[in-house]
């Protein structure tokens, strides 16, 4: 029995398609697990025996075998023919043969067939397995096995040892953005998992060459950087590919290759990229390298350049840009470390692949999951589509009341809608008009018999209990209780993200009326709960989607979660404790201090993206002087602040302001300064597109906003208007908190001019 752990799964062409599962072994030997397979697609409607005897006649087709089969389509029961095919190119063969063979639907055909042999087979990757199989030989050093019988999933929680490289790289550009036709890479650094470093610079070619035989050499399992798939590795290929050869990085020394969601793949190797993590974390608005390491809480330096000072720093201080370099490998690693065991936990969860879990958004991650189980249960997966979006109502968001608060507890429903939808089993195939779970103020019901949504999540989060109590069986700082820790996490999010799946229009199993209905329930749930509060004499200060903030009285507070338990059939527990917390007259916006010594935010302009660096930390400073020394050292503090600028103390990076262009600068009607600025970079010769932000910084002059608006490396401090910084940055976020407390606006602007 060969016991292994997978990595990475393709399909290869021999004599048809072959998966080739890159695994490492039970004893650290890296080897390959080949099985050939059949992708299949099924066709439904029409006259099924016609379509088979129409299939019989078309021996010219790529077909292996078909059959008759009974699989189940939205809960009902149906007969399908089951096509096998010996190719991976199957939607083109299955709407071809749609057509020629009167069927009506296609299913299944639009699955990749790695996708395909990995749900059908029952692997998870970054997991460990069982399977029959026998040595055949090796590929360039790589031992190959071929299995035979099915594959079995091993308890084990930790990772294989794995080798990693984290790498970086910058290019040189002589105008505006580095383009791969034409600018050179100036270096690329290399972290080892071990911590060696490898620095390459001086002539392209040898530098290009000299990384590609560290990778070859290294062989490593795991390649990690920061933003690799939509820049570095398709303009390091571009670059070799100019002068004359290829970025064989890959196993077997292949070139990287655009894979799905837009992913860089790299054969036989996991490719890693830490910036899509960084992306789709909403604290984050400025996702780089340096603000996702400091959100992680990690202690790394960096002597920080911006690319468009990277070429007069590379003629002027070469050995700077040299260490930064470094700084950011070695930073890559260590983020890679923080973050590691989630990834695979993610990966394994999914089904997908650990380098292309993380570019696939997570509808895309939910309906793998759900794949596997469908496909496992007989359910036809539908083919993708775009439905329209239709808008319902969300969760219940009650008008805060504003003020400093003491003593505050917050009440969590512990997975709220996941519960939600299992309790009154919402999905898909329950949706019935005689349904016995009818929605509140909807149309909707739903029936009593389990539905493949619940089905689903009741395995998440019975999954996800396991995984705690193992984790709490190891101690403390153990391998085992780290990476099972991570794992309940990642089945936290997969099950949280269940209910916007279901109204997400790109979904095979869109469903408006059950994501409707679960909101629906989700208001109803939370208006009982404030209800019951009010009877039990809790006095309420806010309530949002699935919290509600209540005055800090524990014995009540054990009265209303045992109500919720009994009466409500849920589950709440006191989430945290503020020791006191300041609303805003804003739904939402909200800042206050935990029991243990910590301020946390919510939707202040702290936390946002399209302010100065400046009016955060002006706000951030008058928050934390409000809740532990009080208003006057707030205003003080307002004071300094202005006054800083006013001597021009303030350094020019902290008067930024970021903003996101969301469409082309054509489609923009009104005149904005981000707008402004992109037009007058793109003049520059860098490149500017939609979903890039855009830095920019307010200067002195006559005319409107957009007029006096620069690109903020062009920009001279001793011409910043001052007075815009402080009128319109700092004085409305720091006001939001103060006028809160009963200090109004007016009051602070009376700052301004002392």
């Amino acid at each position: 029995m060969l016991r292994f752990w997978v990595l990475d799964v393709a399909t290869e062409m021999e004599d048809g398609p072959v998966a080739w599962i890159w695994s490492i072994g039970e004893d650290g030997s890296r080897l390959i697990v080949k099985e050939p397979f059949r992708p299949v697609f099924y066709l439904t409607g029409g006259e099924l025996e016609r379509i088979c005897t129409c299939l019989e006649a078309s021996k010219e087709l790529s077909i292996s075998s078909f059959s008759l089969v009974e699989r189940r389509l939205s809960g009902r029961s149906l007969r399908a023919v089951m096509v096998s095919v010996l190719t991976d190119e199957l939607e083109g063969l299955a709407e071809k043969v749609r057509k020629r063979c009167g069927a009506e639907g296609v299913f299944e055909a639009d699955i990749r067939a790695s996708s395909q042999f990995l749900l059908r087979r029952g692997l998870r990757p970054s997991s460990w397995h069982a399977v029959e199989a026998s040595e055949s030989g090796a590929v360039k050093g790589y031992r190959v096995y071929r299995a035979s019988g099915d594959y079995q999933r091993l308890e084990r929680v930790e990772t294989p040892r794995l080798r990693v490289l984290a790498f970086d790289s910058f290019f040189l550009a002589g105008r505006g953005t580095p383009k791969p036709e034409f600018d050179p890479v100036m270096v690329i650094t290399a972290v080892t998992e071990r911590g060696e470093v490898r620095q390459f610079s001086g002539d392209e070619k040898d530098l290009l060459r000299g990384f590609i035989d560290l990778v070859e050499g290294y062989d490593p399992d795991v390649i990690v950087g920061f933003n690799t798939n939509r820049r570095i590795l398709p303009y390091l290929t571009e670059r070799c590919r100019r002068l004359g050869f290829s970025l064989s990085i890959g196993r077997l020394g292949a070139e990287p290759r655009t894979s799905v969601y837009g992913h860089q793949s790299l054969q036989g190797r996991l490719n890693i990229d830490l910036y899509d993590l960084a992306e789709e974390t909403p604290e984050i608005k400025l996702e780089t390298l340096e603000e996702y390491s400091s959100y992680l809480g990690l202690k790394v330096e960096y002597d920080t350049i911006d690319e468009y000072d990277l070429a007069e720093a590379w003629d002027k201080e070469r050995s700077r840009v040299l260490e930064y370099s470094t700084q950011r490998a070695r930073g890559i690693m260590e983020v890679y470390r923080a973050v590691s065991d989630y990834i695979f936990s993610l990966s394994e969860i999914t089904g997908l692949p650990a380098d292309h879990v993380l570019t696939a958004a997570t509808g895309f991650r939910v309906e793998n999951y759900l794949m596997g189980l469908a496909m496992e249960a007989g359910e036809l997966v539908p083919p993708r589509g775009e439905a329209t979006y239709m808008t319902y109502a969300g969760g219940v968001v009650m008008e805060p009341r504003a003020g400093l608060h003491e003593d505050v507890a917050v009440i969590d429903f512990k997975s709220m809608y996941p519960n939600i939808m299992m309790k009154y089993n919402i999905s898909f195939d329950t949706l019935s008009v005689e349904g016995v779970h009818r929605a509140p103020n909807l149309p909707h019901a739903f029936k009593e018999e389990a539905g493949f949504i619940p089905r689903a999540l009741k395995r998440l989060l019975e999954e996800r209990e396991r995984a705690r109590g193992l984790a709490e069986m190891h101690p403390e700082g153990s391998v085992e209780r780290r990476v099972l820790e991570a794992r309940q996490r990642a089945l936290k999010v997969i099950a949280n993200a269940t209910y916007g799946y279901m109204g997400w229009t790109g979904a095979r199993w869109y469903c408006r009326e059950a994501a409707e209905a679960t909101s629906a329930w989700g208001r109803e749930t939370i208006r009982s709960a404030m209800e019951r509060a009010k009877e039990l004499g809790l006095e309420i200060i806010y309530g949002d989607t699935d919290s509600l903030f209540v005055r800090d009285d524990p014995e009540k507070i054990r009265g209303l979660l045992g109500w919720i338990n009994e009466a409500l059939g849920l589950e709440a527990r006191v989430d945290r404790r503020y020791r006191k917390i300041l609303f805003t007259e804003a739904k939402k916006r909200y800042g206050g201090l935990t029991d243990d010594g910590k301020i946390e935010t919510v939707g202040l302009e702290i936390v946002r993206g399209d302010w100065s660096a400046i009016a955060k930390e002006a706000q951030l400073a008058a928050l934390e002087a409000i809740l532990k020394e009080g208003k006057e050292e707030a205003v003080r503090r307002i004071r300094e602040t202005i006054k800083a600028l006013r001597e021009g103390r303030v350094p020019i990076k902290k008067l930024i302001i970021w903003k996101k262009l969301t469409k082309g600068l054509e489609e923009y009607e009104v005149a904005s300064p981000h707008v402004k600025v992109a037009k007058r970079m793109i003049e520059a010769g860098w490149s500017v597109k939609p979903g890039d932000l855009v830095g920019f910084i307010i200067m002195k002059g006559k005319g409107r906003l957009y007029e006096k608006a620069i690109p903020y490396f062009e920009a001279d401090p001793s011409r910043v208007d001052v007075d815009y910084y402080i009128e319109k940055q700092v004085i409305p976020p720091v006001a939001r908190l103060l006028s809160a407390i009963g200090i109004p606006e007016r009051t602070l602007m009376g700052l301004i001019s002392n």
